[in-house]
C-alpha cells in the first residue's frame, strides 16, 4: 500500500504539470501583477469618478449666467467623453441647444464638433457626415480646425474597418490618409496629438523604430497625467508590436491599461489587445479575464467601434474554453492511465505472494478492496467527464446566444433611442411621455428573450418534456400543443432553470419576473405531481439528458 501512495502522488504531480502557464520577463510579470491589483480596485476608481461628476452637477444650482451654464455642461461632456458615450452625446446636445438659443456666442461650432466626435465612436457615420457637411469650415477658429480634421480622419478610419467592398475600402483609406495629412499640418509642434499622428505615418512607411524612439522620449518627459500616459503607453506598445517585440508590447499594454483604469475610462483598446498577446502566449485564464473586462467596459461606454474591434478577438473566449476542456480530458486520461498502472502493480503483488496462503488471502482481500475503489473511482470519473462535457456544451451554447443577444439588444436600444428622439422632435413631450409609459417595448423584449431561452434549452435537451413526464403521475403529465412545441410554460421554465443548476427561488423569480411565492407554489405543485418520492423529484430533474450524453 505504501507503493500505491507513492505512485498516486506521482500521477497527481504529472497531471498538475500539464497545466500551461505563460512565461514572462520579470518586468512584464510585475506589470501584470500591478494591473491585477489595479483591476481589483477598479470599483473604487469608478466611485471616485462618479462622486466627481456629482460634484460638478451640483454646481448647476448656482448658475449665474449662460456662459457659466455652458462651462459646466462642457466639463460634464469631458468627464463622460470616454466614460459613457451616450451621456457625452446628451451633454453635447444640451450645449448645442444652449448655443443655438442665442444666449451665448461663438460656441455653436464647439458643441457641433463635440457631438460629431462622439457620433463617430458610436458608429453613427451618416449623422456625422450630415453634421460635418453643414459645418462652415471657413468659419472655424484655429483650435476648432484640428478637431474638424480629426473627426473626418476618425470617420473614414471607422468606415474603412467595417466596409466589405474592396473598392470602397480603398477610397476610405485614401480619404483617411488625406485628412490625416491635413490634420498633421494643422497641429502645433508641441501638441502631443501631432506625435501620435506622426507615429501612424512612420508605421506606414516602415519606420516603427523611429516612431518608438520619439514616443519613448516624450514619455520620459511627460508629467503625471494618467490619461496622457495611458495613450502614450498604448502608442509605445503598438510600436513595439510593429517591431515584433511582443514581450515589450505586453509590458506597455499593461502600463496603458493600468492608467486607463485609474483615469478611469471605459473606451480604450489596451486591455483587450493585451489579452490577445496573452492568449498567444498560452496564458488563457488571464486573457479570458481581461477580454471579459474589456467587453463589459465597451458595453458600459456604448463604444461601438471598440465593440467591433473586440469582436475580432472573441475567438479568445471560445478557444480558452475549448483548450481548458481539452486539457481537463487529457488530465483525466493521464489519471486513468496511472490508476491502470496501480492495478497492474496489485496483480503482480498477488502473483508474488502465491506461495504463502495467508499472504495470498491478504493480497486477495486487498485486491478486492482496491478493485472496489477503482470501480467507484471509474464511475465517478465517468460522471465527472459527463458533467464536464455537459457544462462545456451549455457554456458554449449560451455564450453564443449571449453574444448574439447583446449585439442585437444594443441595436434595438439604439433604434428605440432614435425612435424616442423622433417622437420628441415631431410629436412633443406628451407623446414622448406616453411612449415611455407604455410597457409594450419591455413586453416584446421579454417575449423575445424567453423565446430565445426556450429554443436554446430545448436545443440542449430536446427530450426534456418527455423525460419529465416519465417522472410524473399519468394524470399530471404535461401536454404541449404542437404549435407551441418550442415554447415552454412557466412551470417548465422553472424546471428548466433547475436543470441548468439554478435552485434559488429568488433568482428564478427574478429571471421569470414573478413573485417568490408564485415560484415556490409552482415548485410545490410539481413535486406533489411526482410519480415516486417527491423529495427526490428535483434531483431526478438534474439527471435528465445524462443518459443520452453517455450514449
Amino acid at each position: 500500500m505504501r507503493h500505491l501512495h507513492i505512485y498516486a502522488a506521482a500521477v497527481i504531480l504529472l497531471v498538475a504539470g500539464c497545466t500551461p502557464k505563460g512565461e514572462y520577463s520579470h518586468e512584464v510579470l510585475e506589470a501584470l501583477r500591478e494591473l491585477d491589483r489595479t483591476i481589483a480596485a477598479k470599483e473604487t476608481y469608478e466611485k471616485q469618478k462618479e462622486t466627481h461628476i456629482l460634484d460638478i452637477k451640483s454646481k448647476m444650482t448656482s448658475i449665474s449666467s449662460p456662459e457659466s451654464h455652458y462651462e459646466i455642461l462642457d466639463r460634464l461632456y469631458q468627464e463622460f467623453y470616454q466614460y459613457n458615450i451616450d451621456s457625452a452625446i446628451f451633454y453635447a446636445n444640451t450645449k448645442l441647444n444652449l448655443a443655438c438659443a442665442g444666449a451665448i456666442t461663438n460656441c455653436t461650432n464647439d458643441a457641433v464638433l463635440d457631438l460629431a466626435d462622439r457620433y463617430v465612436m458610436s458608429g453613427m457615420y451618416a449623422e456625422v457626415i450630415d453634421i460635418l457637411e453643414e459645418t462652415d469650415y471657413d468659419g472655424l477658429d484655429w483650435p476648432e480646425i484640428p478637431r474638424y480634421l480629426h473627426i473626418y480622419h476618425a470617420l473614414y478610419d471607422g468606415m474603412e474597418k467595417v466596409c466589405d467592398d474592396p473598392l470602397l475600402r480603398k477610397k476610405y483609406l485614401s480619404l483617411k490618409q488625406e485628412y490625416r495629412d491635413r490634420l498633421y499640418g494643422s497641429l502645433g509642434d508641441d501638441d502631443i496629438a501631432k506625435l501620435f499622428v506622426h507615429s501612424e505615418m512612420l508605421y506606414e512607411s516602415g519606420r516603427a523604430e523611429e516612431a518608438l524612439s520619439e514616443l519613448l522620449e516624450r514619455y520620459g518627459a511627460e508629467e503625471s497625467d494618467t490619461h496622457i500616459r495611458a495613450v502614450l503607453s498604448y502608442s509605445i506598445a503598438r510600436a513595439y508590436r510593429r517591431c515584433s517585440d511582443n514581450d515589450k508590447a505586453m509590458l506597455w499594454y499593461a502600463r496603458s491599461a493600468i492608467n486607463d483604469i485609474k483615469t478611469p475610462v471605459h473606451e480604450y483598446m489596451s486591455l483587450h489587445e493585451l489579452a490577445a498577446l496573452l492568449y498567444e502566449a498560452g496564458d488563457i485564464k488571464r486573457a479570458y479575464r481581461y477580454i471579459t473586462i474589456s467587453v463589459n467596459d465597451a458595453m458600459a461606454a456604448n463604444a461601438r467601434i471598440n465593440i467591433q474591434s473586440i469582436n475580432e478577438f472573441l475567438p479568445i473566449i471560445s478557444d480558452s474554453y475549448n483548450r481548458q476542456m481539452k486539457l481537463s480530458r487529457q488530465n483525466l486520461q493521464i489519471a486513468l492511465a496511472g490508476i491502470s498502472v496501480l492495478f497492474l502493480l496489485l496483480v503482480a503483488a498477488s502473483i508474488i505472494m502465491v506461495t504463502d496462503r495467508q499472504k495470498i488471502a491478504d493480497a486477495e482481500h486487498e485486491t478486492r478492496k482496491a478493485n472496489g475503489e477503482l470501480h467507484k473511482l471509474n464511475i465517478e470519473l465517468e460522471k465527472y467527464i459527463d458533467r464536464l462535457q455537459e457544462a462545456s456544451d451549455i457554456k458554449e451554447t449560451y455564450l453564443g446566444r449571449y453574444i448574439d443577444l447583446c449585439s442585437d439588444y444594443i441595436g434595438r436600444l439604439d433604434r428605440y433611442r432614435m425612435q424616442l428622439g423622433r417622437i420628441a422632435k415631431t410629436s412633443g413631450l406628451d407623446e414622448l411621455r406616453k411612449e415611455l409609459k407604455s410597457t409594450s417595448f419591455i413586453e416584446e423584449e421579454l417575449s423575445e428573450f424567453y423565446a430565445q431561452f426556450d429554443a436554446t434549452f430545448l436545443h440542449l435537451f430536446p427530450d426534456f418534456v418527455e423525460q419529465l413526464n416519465e417522472l410524473m403521475q399519468p394524470d399530471k403529465r404535461i401536454r404541449l400543443k404542437s404549435s407551441d412545441s418550442a415554447i415552454l410554460t412557466t412551470e417548465l421554465r422553472i424546471l428548466a432553470l433547475i436543470r441548468l443548476g439554478v435552485h434559488d427561488s429568488v433568482k428564478i423569480a427574478g429571471f421569470l419576473r414573478r413573485s417568490v411565492s408564485t415560484v415556490y407554489n409552482y415548485r410545490v405543485k410539481m413535486r406533489n405531481a411526482a410519480l415516486n418520492n417527491r423529495e427526490d423529484f428535483e434531483k431526478q430533474i438534474m439527471k435528465i439528458g445524462i443518459q443520452e450524453r453517455r450514449k
